[in-house]
């Protein structure tokens, strides 16, 4: 099976591709918002024209706003100095945005601004070797750090798009690979040391049902002195200057470090989890939108990517094959006893260790969720079997009036109905 793999490096740019790269930039950012202005202006005219009618107004497509965009080079000769991909790709980012905003997927297209995501896409001859990359108007650049086993001679490619971060640019391309097809467990395949449950917190980033714990590095917390320092010195330079543009670099160096170190850390934790080899991954459903709106923990939930650990999680376990169960939303998989099943309703945020006063068993907090969460995944493939019987060797979360139980059969009616067994082979959902 052949997948397509993306792939991102470092350029080593001299100062005349530096300069090249950002006039590319800063004609792809021009081309976009120049027609969304033409556009704008188009609408507000129909729409007085209407007066208080139905406004028809045809905006057109790449194609056409292409022909407006040639002509307009004959005013402005500066953007014949960059490749002729800059403006084209640009309309057709406008396209699409707008067509995902008739289709109610995306809001209104935004003006793009100077410095933030600066970006443009060349297509035509674009040539990856190890040490080096060929785009349109920039010629052979060299690419930072050592040669690349991934690409293996001189490759031709149809398009790459060059980035700004900070103050360094980097190429990114996809590459067609080869991949053996993941074959997924049966339901007779799986036992109960097959499946493993996942917590996430904030002190301890993931923690696992085996025990296993994975720290959570607090970038932006430790970085929170520096970045307001450097915060302060751009809002009292002069507008315009270079001191400014320094103090800003400056500034943009410390946020770049903070997304390292949670990419990092990431990719790290969710390696060491599929790396493992379970045949099924229990994680818990954490809206960090909602539980942002607590200011005491705001800056730490936002700090710590939980909706990064679940996306590279959802990704890297369909390449080797594991199933991820997402755990229902309103599951508390922190108030049940893992021994015994009842549900402690008293149990606050800060009590990080508890005795259950059911059956008088010592447990800690996360270990004790990240358990539930693998207990759950063991329900699941009980009630989905296709024969009716179980298909793992514990009964030690089924026991009747288990709490746990209870819940999942009450409110959790439409898992049932996502959750769906096909030729024996259990599908994740998420």
């Amino acid at each position: 099976m052949e997948k397509m793999r993306s792939y991102r490096l470092e350029l080593k740019l001299n100062q005349s591709q530096r300069i090249l790269c950002a006039k590319s930039a800063g004609t792809s950012r021009f081309a976009y918002n120049w027609k969304l202005r033409n556009l704008i202006e188009k609408y507000e005219k129909a729409k007085t024209e209407a007066n208080g009618s139905k406004v028809k107004c045809n905006f057109g497509n790449a194609i056409a706003w292409h022909k407006d965009w040639v002509n307009l080079k004959a005013e402005l000769p500066w953007i014949r100095e960059t490749s002729k991909c800059c403006g084209q790709e640009s309309l057709r980012d406008l396209q699409i945005a707008f067509q995902r905003f008739f289709s109610k997927k995306s809001g209104y297209p935004k003006f793009k601004k100077r410095g933030q995501r600066d970006s443009f896409r060349l297509t035509g001859s674009v040539y990856i070797a190890p040490d080096y990359v060929q785009l349109p108007n920039l010629g052979k650049i060299k690419l930072k750090g050592k040669n690349y086993p991934i690409l293996e001679g001189k490759c031709l490619l149809s398009q790459a798009t060059v980035s700004r971060q900070c103050d360094r640019w980097y190429v990114s391309f996809l590459l067609p690979e080869t991949v053996e097809d993941p074959k997924f467990a049966t339901l007779n395949e799986i036992e109960e040391s097959n499946i493993l449950g996942v917590d996430l917190g904030i002190k301890e980033l993931v923690i696992t049902s085996e025990g296993e714990t994975f720290e959570n590095p607090k970038a932006y917390k430790k970085h929170l002195v520096k970045l307001k320092r450097y915060q302060r010195m751009v809002s009292r330079r002069v507008i315009g200057s270079n001191n400014k543009k320094k103090a800003i670099t400056k500034l943009s160096r410390v946020h770049k470090r903070v997304a390292d170190i949670r990419n990092d850390t990431v990719h790290k934790l969710t390696s060491s989890l599929v790396k493992a080899k379970p045949k099924i991954i229990v994680i818990e459903t954490l809206k960090p939108k909602n539980m942002s709106k607590n200011h005491k923990l705001a800056s730490a939930v936002l700090d710590s990517s939980f909706g990064k650990i679940k996306d590279t999680l959802k990704y890297k376990c369909s390449w080797t094959g594991i199933h991820l169960i997402m755990a229902p939303t309103f599951y508390a998989s922190s108030k049940y006893c893992s021994n015994c099943g009842h549900k402690h309703n008293e149990l606050k945020l800060s009590d990080r260790e508890w005795t259950c006063s059911s059956c008088g068993t010592h447990l800690d907090r996360d270990v004790n969720a990240a358990k539930n969460l693998q207990y759950l995944g063991l329900w699941m493939i009980d009630k989905h079997s296709p024969s009716g019987e179980s298909s793992v060797s514990s009964t030690q979360s089924y026991a009747c009036g288990d709490e746990r139980l209870q819940f999942l059969l009450e409110q959790c009616s439409s898992m049932k109905q996502e959750f769906k067994s096909q030729n024996n082979v259990l599908h994740s959902f998420a």
